[in-house]
């Protein structure tokens, strides 16, 4: 029929409602299944491991535990939903009146089923029970009768006398919650196999965050927290552009430009006090001591042995006078000098760049200073361009006095510090 009797209504003495007219009426209170009239198959979420088989514990035998639970199962004959409940733990034997073959092996099945008389069965019931497979040298899943859902799928080996904990594979159905509530799934399959609708949201239990279908795809409207750049692109399936997702491998808030995920915001990588870490994105090399001599009137790549601290971003030569720049995007990169004053009298000329790695004459940032003989040489300067992942950089100097040297009194002034800043 097309129109149901609703619920509730009355006709004295007994009203007009049926058994399917009921099961409709708390369907429509369950989250939607594959019909504009139909719940979704599914166990109710509460706190434990409702519905779970598992083997026995601490030492396995025959037997199998499964735990209580309420579920929800379609009536694949008729409509509307059955609510069936198991409300203590149920101890199956497997083996005790269907021992293991001596030679095959066979797959057998922990089914919750439910019988309907109305529909032609020879009872009205809800059981759990175990499905006999059949022996056999490539075994295959039994076919039970009526109404039913799998809850386990159990490999009975040649000859076993126990159920381990590896012969059960879990087959429980996903959960289901009321219309409109939040639904929990174990992860992308489980999320997948929603009958969606435009606003139905999900808690993804494996990656702890919410998703909500718009009618077209799930979406992840927060911003989540993936463990690399790999976890992200396989996590994420359908994201819009401008979602925002971090990235716990290194640090960097990532944005879908609509065709990639672009490495958009550096966060830092220690905690207040402490040394900063790898991943704030910052490198900073410094002399320290190490005297470097520089001969006159010559381009010179200038040497910082001590590393401050390091980023995968930037990676040096075995000198640490060239520094790879490992990601593409806009890079702030400064460098200070400070060297000994030749003494003496008159005046000598002192020239640093920030220059290409390779090619010392393609100069992105320089300066140059006149000092008189008696004056240590302090001079900086700094760039902020776009490099593509690759870009080498190196730092030169130049004296008309041959023999300048580092300053070693001051620790951290003669630096090169290298800061990505953004896509």
């Amino acid at each position: 029929m097309a129109e149901r009797n609703s619920w509730a209504v009355s006709d004295s003495p007994n009203g007009v409602i049926t058994t399917e007219d009921a099961r409709l009426a708390l369907s429509a209170a369950l989250q939607s299944g594959p019909g504009p009239v139909l719940s979704r198959n599914g166990i109710r979420p509460t706190a434990g491991n409702p519905g779970l088989v598992a083997a026995a514990s601490p030492t396995p035998d025959g037997t199998v535990t499964v735990q209580p639970f309420q579920m929800f199962m379609r009536a694949s004959r008729g409509v509307g939903s059955y609510v069936q409940t198991l409300d203590a733990v149920k101890t199956l034997d497997l083996l005790k009146d269907n021992p293991a073959h001596s030679s095959n092996g066979r797959i057998d099945l922990i089914v919750a089923q439910q019988t309907d008389k109305f529909y032609g069965d020879t009872s009205n019931g809800f059981v759990v029970k175990q499905i006999v497979g059949e022996p056999s040298s490539t075994p295959g899943e039994p076919t039970p009768g009526g109404d039913y859902m799998q809850l386990a799928r159990v490999r009975v080996p040649a000859g076993t006398r126990t159920i381990t904990t590896d012969l059960i594979e879990d087959r429980r159905p996903g959960w289901v919650v009321g219309l409109g509530g939040i639904m929990p799934s174990r992860g992308v399959g489980e999320r997948d196999a929603v009958h969606s609708y435009n606003g139905i949201t999900t808690y993804r239990q494996d990656k702890r965050w919410l998703e909500i279908n718009d009618g077209e795809k799930w979406r992840v409207p927060s911003m989540p927290v993936c463990t690399s750049l790999a976890d992200v692109r396989a996590m994420i399936t359908d994201p819009l552009p401008g979602q925002l997702v971090f990235s716990t491998q290194d640090n960097l808030v990532y944005r879908w430009n609509g065709a990639d995920w672009i490495g958009s915001v550096a966060t830092g990588g220690g905690a207040v006090g402490t040394t900063p870490t790898a991943t704030r994105h910052e490198a900073r090399y410094e002399v320290r001591g190490n005297v470097q001599t520089f001969p006159a009137q010559a381009n010179t790549r200038s040497r910082f042995p001590t590393m401050v601290y390091g980023s995968p971003d930037v990676t040096t030569s075995a000198s640490n006078d060239v520094f790879t720049l490992n990601r593409a995007g806009i890079w702030a990169i400064t460098a200070s000098f400070r060297t000994t004053a030749p003494l003496g009298s008159g005046d000598y000329h002192t020239y640093m760049a920030i220059t290409d790695g390779a090619n010392v004459d393609i100069r992105y940032a320089n300066t140059m200073s006149r000092w008189l003989l008696t004056s240590p040489g302090t001079m900086s300067c700094a760039t902020t361009n776009f490099f593509n992942a690759g870009a080498t950089v190196s730092v030169i100097f130049w004296t008309d006095n041959a023999g300048r040297v580092h300053d070693a009194g001051w620790a951290n002034v003669n630096h090169v510090s290298l800061t990505w800043l953004r896509a």
